[in-house]
């Protein structure tokens, strides 16, 4: 009989339901005519519904055969819940991710760095007050927030962070990491793992020294931290910026983290870096670029895919800036897969280390501080002025047929010149059209 996985966490929303795997971090979006199948489904009476829509919740891991004690009850609970919901527009009813900034310090200087005080920076680096933390969990516990992205600066360097990782699962969290990995040994991974860390997000833009030394100085520590993983079973993945420079690199990262173990390859825009110069011009990929970058992600398609309905050993994720590199499938595919594009204010926000609420970490605008998260969500203009840019959008993204599942990127798009709500002037899919 199936039954909600062990691992499946689900809450209501507006007219349906979120669910969420906590291994893997899958999320899907449920209407309530989705919230009848499953119900059904776990009821064992199911009806005529699309045979993908019970495909995707099995491949996903989101249900899974066996008994599960109550897994009809949660969801009986949350489809008489849905109705009465309610949500900021275009928005979910709480955040489904924190980004909380641990620190702005960090052991190391990167070229094109969006946030860190570096080593020698004028800017005076501060540490999140644990106290900080605590209410923003609490809060977040009380919404029922699924995940926290704990980053900064380098949240190793943080003298509080394995009490963070604990408070944060032990409050029904899935805190997740992100480092560079100078300070990752076998010993902090073991601890993580003990804490209850979800998975490590490992930084890495080259497969080989030379590349990598273009934006990032520590390739053979980064490779170290990798291992250390593996050897502590610590589930990691490898971000990987996609820049002019390492884009030549891309399909040898996805072999190198298939090689290591890694759950995920996960693909990052440049942004704004916190240096000066002109380093995000020469180093953005361009509209031509972007459309190399798709016809190797094509490629790749079949091995990260293989397996029929078994997940792949190693996945390649895309950061919600790149929205526009799955523009060659219809917009109703992208939606059953819940492609949500620009995310800012709408599933996640970012909290500083000061305790400002942020629509994203790219964009520094902030109404709310405090880490009062949940009354910054229903309460902020700044948030709420994220969730109407479709309104705002002007130029060729106005009138493209994938808008309510892009968006572009604002803070590339400013950062370029523009205005909020201008035409992402890289995409791949409207470029062609001028």
């Amino acid at each position: 009989m199936p039954a909600l996985s062990p691992h499946t966490v689900i809450r209501p929303e507006p007219g349906g339901a979120l669910l969420f795997q906590q291994e893997t971090a899958e999320t899907a979006l449920l209407d309530l005519e989705g919230l009848d199948a499953l119900y059904f489904l776990l009821k064992g009476e199911l009806r005529d519904y699309p045979p993908f829509f019970i495909a995707y919740l099995r491949q996903h891991r989101f249900v899974a055969e066996g008994s599960v004690d109550g897994s009809l009850e949660r969801v009986a609970a949350v489809r008489d819940a849905a109705p009465t919901m309610t949500a900021p527009p275009r928005a979910l009813a709480a955040p489904e991710t924190i980004h909380f900034s641990v620190t702005g310090r960090c052991d190391q200087a990167c070229a094109g760095c969006f946030y860190s005080a570096r080593p020698g920076s004028a800017v005076r680096p501060s540490d999140a007050p644990f106290e900080l933390f605590q209410r923003v969990v609490r809060q977040a516990a009380k919404a029922r927030v699924f995940q926290m992205a704990l980053g900064g600066g380098e949240p190793l360097l943080h003298p509080r962070l394995l009490e963070m990782v604990r408070l944060a699962r032990r409050s029904g969290i899935v805190p997740n990491l992100t480092t560079n990995g100078n300070l990752l040994t076998v010993e902090m991974a073991v601890a993580l793992r003990e804490a209850g860390l979800g998975q490590v997000q490992i930084s890495l833009n080259g497969a080989s020294e030379g590349t990598n030394r273009a934006t990032r100085p520590n390739f053979a520590q980064a490779l170290a931290a990798m291992e250390g993983c593996r050897a502590a079973g610590l589930r990691f993945g490898i971000n990987f910026l996609l820049t002019r420079t390492g884009l030549p690199d891309l399909e040898q990262v996805f072999r190198l983290g298939e090689f290591l173990g890694a759950a995920t390859v996960n693909l990052l825009r440049p942004k704004p870096p916190t240096t000066d110069g002109d380093w995000l011009e020469r180093e953005s990929p361009t509209a031509a670029d972007y459309r190399r970058v798709r016809r190797i992600l094509r490629r790749l398609q079949p091995r990260w895919r293989a397996g029929g309905s078994e997940q792949p050993a190693t996945r390649i994720t895309i950061d919600a800036s790149l929205t526009f590199l799955l523009t060659d499938r219809s917009p109703q595919s992208l939606y059953r897969a819940g492609v949500w594009g620009c995310s800012a204010a709408r599933k996640f926000v970012t909290v500083t280390q000061e305790g400002e609420i942020l629509p994203c970490s790219h964009v520094r605008w902030s109404d709310m501080g405090g880490g009062d998260v949940m009354r910054a969500w229903w309460e902020s203009t700044v948030l709420a002025r994220f969730r109407a840019l479709e309104e705002e959008m002007r130029g060729l993204c106005r009138a493209c047929r994938y808008l309510d599942l892009c968006r572009g990127c604002p803070a590339v798009v400013m950062a370029f010149g523009g205005a909020f709500g201008d035409s992402d002037p890289h995409c791949p899919t409207t470029a062609a059209k001028k």
